[in-house]
C-alpha cells in the first residue's frame, strides 16, 4: 500500500528551501511557531529530512534568526548615485522598519526559549550585522564631501559619532517611531555645521 510518508522522502528539498518555509512561518506567527514537526509538515517533507539539515530545534531556530537577519540587511544598493550620510541613516532607518513589519516582534522575541548557547550565536549573528552597517556607515560618511572639515576631532571622532546614530536608530525602532527626521536633521546640524557657517546650503533631499 502506498504511504504518504513513503512520498515525503522523495521530496527534493534543501537548506535554502526550508530555511524559506521558516522565514515565511516567523513572519506569520512569530519564533514560537517553529518546531521540527511543523517545519517539515509545512515544507512536505518527512521529519527526517529536517533532521538531515538541522540536529536540533535550537540548531534550526538559530539558523532562522540568522537567515531573517540576511533578508533584513540585504541592502542591495541604496543607490547608483552617491548618498550623502544623513540620508543614508533615512534609508537604513527605513529598511530595516520594513523588515521588523515583515517579521512582527522579532526583533524582542527573537532569542526567547533558546538554549544558552544557541542565543550566544543568535546574539553574534545579529551583532556581525550591527557591526557590518557601522562600517558602512563610516565608509559613506567618511565619503560625504560635504562634511564640515573642521567637525570631528579628537573628542568628536567618525565612529563614537557613528556610534550614537546606530544607538539612536534602534532605540527609535524599537519605540516603533515611524520616522526618524530628528535624528537626521540633529545630523545635518552637526556635520554640515562649519559650512552652514560659510554660507554653504547644506539642505537636500
Amino acid at each position: 500500500m502506498f504511504k504518504m510518508e513513503e512520498f515525503m522522502n522523495t521530496v527534493i528539498t534543501s537548506r535554502e528551501a526550508i530555511l524559506q518555509t521558516c522565514r515565511e512561518m516567523v513572519a506569520e506567527t512569530g519564533l514560537d511557531s517553529l518546531n521540527m514537526r511543523a517545519v517539515a509538515r509545512e515544507c512536505g517533507v518527512a521529519l527526517g529530512s529536517i533532521y538531515n539539515y538541522f540536529s536540533s530545534k535550537e540548531e534550526l531556530v538559530t539558523a532562522v534568526i540568522e537567515s531573517v537577519w540576511q533578508d533584513i540587511f540585504r541592502l542591495e544598493t541604496a543607490s547608483d548615485a552617491k548618498m550623502y550620510f544623513p540620508d543614508y541613516v533615512q534609508w537604513i532607518f527605513t529598511r530595516i522598519r520594513t523588515g521588523m513589519m515583515q517579521y512582527p516582534n522579532f526583533f524582542t522575541a527573537h532569542s526567547i526559549g533558546l538554549a544558552s548557547d544557541a542565543r550566544s550565536r543568535a546574539r553574534e549573528t545579529m551583532e556581525n550585522y550591527f557591526l557590518h552597517m557601522k562600517n558602512e556607515m563610516l565608509e559613506v560618511l567618511q565619503g560625504d564631501e560635504k562634511v564640515g572639515k573642521e567637525v570631528f576631532t579628537d573628542m568628536f571622532s567618525r565612529s563614537e559619532l557613528i556610534d550614537f546614530v546606530l544607538t539612536s536608530l534602534l532605540s527609535l525602532l524599537v519605540q516603533q517611531k515611524k520616522d526618524c527626521r530628528v535624528l537626521v536633521e540633529v545630523i545635518r546640524r552637526t556635520i554640515y555645521i562649519q559650512n552652514n557657517a560659510s554660507g554653504g546650503s547644506q539642505r537636500h533631499s
